[in-house]
């Protein structure tokens, strides 16, 4: 708790689980206006290929018992 949220400082072991891309992950960039709606679209697009696969899925069936 010493020590600023905006300190600059060189990443170590400890913080591999936050860096994406070579790029340590700022909680700033969560905090924006839009967090809320790129979350959900997030989530959408999860869903939705999720159904798609599902359908695929359902396709395959109907045409391996028409065989």
């Amino acid at each position: 708790m010493g020590r600023s949220a905006h300190e600059v400082r060189r990443a170590t072991d400890d913080d591999r689980g936050v860096i994406e891309n070579g790029h340590l992950h700022r909680v700033e960039d969560d905090l924006n206006e839009s967090w809320i709606e790129t979350w959900a679209h997030t989530g959408v697009e999860a869903i939705e290929e999720y159904l798609a696969k599902y359908l695929a899925f359902l396709a395959y069936l109907d045409e391996a018992s028409a065989a």
